[in-house]
This record gives structure tokens, C-alpha cells and sequence, in this order.
């Protein structure tokens, strides 16, 4: 949507952001799956996880303020948040020209944040069918 309704050029590596766009996805579904598991309706879910992910990425994933200028909570909430490394492969790909060895550290949570989401979901999903 940035390339083409903006003319926001891509300078950095395509695929980069393609496979951080794939990682993110797959959190976020985790994300709703979670949300899903703590309500009992569909309504409640959405906004549950409307609420669970809005609010953090505004308020403490970078979006407006560094995390690097965060004090307490809100910094362990901005490091553990996956929107936090989304923004900065984004930042990264779009302004700077970085590519994915540039921003190999910033995969590193994507990667970690999968398998622990979907696993917590999955879990919590077996206990919700019994």
C-alpha cells in the first residue's frame, strides 16, 4: 500500500520484509487464538485482541516514542512485544537500505515469539475443549 498509493519506495531488501510480514502474520493469529481462549464469544474476542494489540503497539512499541526511552514497565513491555521488531525491520527496509543481515537481531524475537504464542494457544486451546 506504501509503494503504490504513496510512491514510498522499498530501498532495502524485498524479501526481508516479506518473511518479517510472514512472521508477524503468524504472531498475530496466535495473538487472536489467545484472545479466543479467554472469551466466550466472537464479539468478545475481537475486541479482547483489538485492545491486546492496539494499545501496546501505539503506546509501547516505538511507534511514536523509542523503547530505548522508556522507563520501567512500559520498556519490558515495548522489549517483549513482537510490534516492537515488526517497526524496525519496517524503519529499517524502508528508510535505511538495510537488508536481513542488517536486522538479523530484530528477527531473532519474531522467531522466538512464534512457537511460544502458538504453543500458549495451542495449550490453552486443549484445556478449552475438555
Amino acid at each position: 500500500m506504501a509503494v503504490t498509493l504513496f510512491d514510498v519506495p522499498i530501498t532495502g531488501s524485498f524479501i526481508t520484509l516479506l518473511l518479517a510480514a510472514f512472521l508477524y502474520c503468524i504472531i498475530a493469529t496466535g495473538m487472536g487464538l489467545l484472545a479466543s481462549t479467554v472469551t466466550k464469544s466472537q464479539i468478545a474476542a475481537m475486541f479482547f485482541a483489538m485492545l491486546a494489540t492496539l494499545i501496546p503497539a501505539v503506546q509501547f512499541a516505538g511507534l511514536l516514542d523509542p523503547v530505548s526511552s522508556m522507563e520501567g514497565g512500559g520498556r519490558v513491555i515495548g522489549e517483549i512485544y513482537p510490534a516492537t521488531y515488526m517497526i524496525n525491520i519496517t524503519r529499517g527496509v524502508f528508510s535505511k537500505a538495510l537488508g536481513f543481515s542488517d536486522l538479523y537481531d530484530s528477527f531473532k524475537p519474531l522467531l522466538l515469539a512464534v512457537p511460544v504464542i502458538l504453543g500458549v494457544a495451542i495449550a490453552l486451546l486443549k484445556k478449552q475443549e475438555r
